[in-house]
């Protein structure tokens, strides 16, 4: 019977002791590192890898959601602490969205760039590359149980050899060693994951800034270049803070007054605080442009900005059209504002991807262009709060997609829904009327 009794806390204590991979916890700040980029006509997302350890290869892939006219796109990541680089290409095939893989070489942790160069064009990413490193209190948890397995073989063999006062003592250290692990595994849950941000940090004013159209009036048909300029709303100098928010630095929504003109894009850095993009004018009168953001220390931030085409007409209609056959848009019959209102889209797809981290995305503009809201699809926001949230590889949403908004006042509001299939984003356009709440409608 002791000899069994005796095997058995044996196997318990190197079951205790048998530590878990760190990944499984602390991982935010070790996750995959993703920017979307609106870049010589193509929609990209660069996804660098997280990696295990450095010096090591560094996976860095493109995802083409848009390959336009494809071409060369050339990367290269350089350490800002002592400037050594690494550098890879890949080339993006016409009308053959999907993952293009490079592998550059990683020499250090610590903040890094990555450039990203395609067609005349070049944006400079800054990034911080890390290792995953275990908490502070999952050290102590298992080194408590290693040190209570240490204990307990002690104090089994400071019993076998009779020896009462060293089983007693490595019986105590064992106790010790139980409660210390099992007292601060349970508080856990309080302590401060790291990287989390502190809310008392918050402290940074919002960026202030400066929407320009170059030439300054484009033309119905022609190309033209939108840039955000950032300011520091307390300094005035250049705001060059900002976080990857939503895979992206700057989301940038453009829409014309009628709602037919609609592109959510990812414009370049291409200096610090400075981001731009090309587009083409595809219908005519007062355009407006939305830029969301994050900047470190002041948290998520809405800016716009307006400007003209000049002509008349309609040439053709931007964005990435609802492929044909696509289902209605789903609205309750009577949407009042102010009450949560549940959005349906029935895409007929099993095999959807994320793209900028979610199923679907849901971007609403009121009639006279003072509101933009953007929220997105329910099942892949749940999702997203996992250690490892499904990224571009991952086709697993669909076929239906749910959003859940509250529209602010009543009127008429231009709506777009916006998912990807087989790696190509698609854009269903809707129109809801919102009625005032006790209106009867």
């Amino acid at each position: 019977m002791i000899k069994r009794l005796t095997l058995a806390l044996l196997v318990l204590a190197a079951l205790l002791a048998w530590p878990s991979p760190a990944a499984a916890h602390g991982r935010s700040a070790e996750a995959d590192v993703r920017f979307a980029q609106t870049i010589a006509g193509m929609e990209l997302t660069v996804v660098v890898r997280a990696s295990i350890r450095v010096p090591a290869p560094l996976q860095v892939d493109v995802v083409a959601h848009d390959p336009g006219r494809g071409g060369p796109v050339e990367l290269a990541v350089r350490s800002v602490e002592d400037g050594a680089s690494s550098a890879a290409s890949v080339r993006i095939e016409a009308g053959r969205p999907g993952m293009y893989p490079a592998i550059l070489r990683a020499g250090r942790v610590g903040p890094h760039e990555l450039e990203v160069r395609a067609g005349a064009e070049r944006s400079v990413l800054p990034f911080t590359l890390s290792v995953p490193r275990a908490p502070l209190w999952e050290v102590i948890v298992y080194a408590s149980f290693a040190c209570a397995a240490v204990a307990l073989i002690g104090a089994l063999v400071g019993a076998a050899l009779r020896r009462r006062a060293v089983a007693s003592g490595f019986a105590g250290a064992f106790a010790v060693a139980i409660v210390v692990a099992f007292t601060t595994g349970a508080l856990s849950p309080w302590f401060a994951p790291e990287g989390a941000p502190d809310p008392r940090t918050l402290t940074r004013p919002n960026a202030q800034p400066l929407v320009e159209v170059a030439p300054g009036r484009p033309g119905l048909g022609a190309a033209f270049r939108l840039r955000v300029t950032l300011f520091d709303g307390s300094t005035g100098g250049l705001a060059d803070d900002l976080a990857e928010h939503h895979a992206a630095l700057t989301h940038l929504v453009v829409t014309s007054d009628d709602g037919r003109f609609f592109r959510h894009v990812h414009p370049i850095r291409i200096a610090p605080g400075v981001y731009e993009v090309g587009l083409r004018a595809e219908r005519p009168g007062r355009h407006h442009a939305y830029a969301e953001f994050e900047r470190t220390g002041a948290g998520g931030q809405l800016v716009s900005g307006a400007f003209t085409v000049d002509g008349t007409g309609h040439p053709g209609h931007a964005g990435h059209p609802a492929p044909t056959g696509a289902a209605p848009v789903t609205v309750p019959a009577q949407p009042v504002a102010g009450r949560p209102v549940r959005i349906t889209l029935d895409t007929g797809a099993t095999a959807l991807r994320p793209w900028l981290g979610m199923a679907g995305h849901l971007i609403v503009r009121s009639q006279d262009s003072g509101y933009l809201g953007h929220v997105h699809e329910a099942r892949s926001m749940a999702d997203a709060t996992a250690v490892r949230a499904p990224d571009e590889s991952v086709a697993r949403y669909g076929p239906r997609l749910e959003f859940v908004f509250s529209f602010p006042r009543p009127g008429r509001y231009s709506a777009w829904i916006q998912y990807v299939r087989d790696y190509r984003i698609v854009t269903v356009p809707h129109v809801i009327e919102v009625a005032e709440e006790g209106s009867g409608r």
